[in-house]
């Protein structure tokens, strides 16, 4: 078995004290095959986590990083209650899917980012249990419950009152980032980077590329592969300049390590037993 690190913890649970983030959701636990639930034990991970950057900086910001379909509502409400208790402020920075209950941690963080192309999907997420007459009117009262407080979560975090969504939770609602925060679950979208002096070589590899002629008749051929007949006349995007943020650099040095750094090099063997 690999000698565990602090890289290896990083990488596996998605902690890091140092930067005070914790990258919930993507907990990789190899026996799961839905590593971004809501589960016990990835819960208590984050929460582990929340308590020891508050008791070595109670000031100062935590982030958490999320893409999740969501998952164990019980397991979920611990973590709410744990955010709401931190003496630090929680920013969410949410990307890819947050769905389901993956949405109440998005919805009480103090700050809510989300990426462009993140997608929020709320529900009311529960389905009726199979058994005893009795046991089904029990499960029912207590899907009941989640399902009102699931509402008053998300009417005491946006603009939307607990009519609202008492009824659009009766589907599966998929929003766009910009929709979450126009309903204000979220609060602002992380604009991309302006990339253009990142892209020097792509723009000079656009500039000098095949001539028409050529490309169209790579064009023919790729569409002769997939069998379809009809190629319609080629026209190229024009080759426009990117625009760039002058704070982007390109740093080509080698990172130098000091010998306080607790952080092995990727390439470095570890020790097997």
């Amino acid at each position: 078995m690999a000698e565990k690190t602090e890289l290896t913890d990083l990488l596996v649970y998605g902690v890091e004290l140092k930067s005070r983030r914790i990258y919930f959701g993507t907990h990789l636990d190899l026996a799961s095959d839905e590593p971004g639930d809501f589960t016990q034990a990835s819960i208590e991970v984050a929460i582990r986590a929340l308590h020891r950057m508050a008791q070595d900086a109670p000031g100062k910001p935590i982030e958490i990083h999320m893409n999740s379909y969501g998952g164990d509502p019980y397991a979920m409400l611990r973590l709410y209650d744990e955010i709401l208790s931190c003496p630090c402020q929680v920013k969410f920075f949410g990307g890819g899917a947050i769905m389901s209950a993956a949405t109440w941690i998005m919805a009480v963080c103090d700050e809510r980012y989300l990426y462009t192309n993140a997608t929020v999907m709320v529900h009311d997420g529960w389905e009726g249990d199979e058994g005893k007459h009795t046991d089904m009117q029990i499960s029912a009262a207590e899907n009941k419950r989640l399902q009102d407080l699931l509402y008053d979560i998300y009417a005491a975090n946006s603009r939307m009152p607990k009519e609202f969504w008492q009824d659009v939770c009766q589907r599966d609602l998929y929003m766009s980032a910009s929709e979450a925060v126009s309903v204000g679950l979220a609060d602002k979208i992380v604009e991309p980077k302006k990339r253009g002096n990142l892209r020097k070589m792509r723009q000079a590899a656009f500039k000098k590329g095949p001539t028409q002629q050529e490309m169209q008749t790579v064009v023919d051929n790729m569409y002769a592969r997939i069998n379809k007949l009809k190629v319609p006349k080629l026209e190229l995007n024009p080759v426009v300049k990117e625009p760039a943020d002058p704070h982007l650099v390109v740093d080509d040095k080698p990172i130098e390590k000091g010998p306080a750094s607790a952080e092995p090099s990727i390439n470095s063997e570890t020790k097997t037993t």
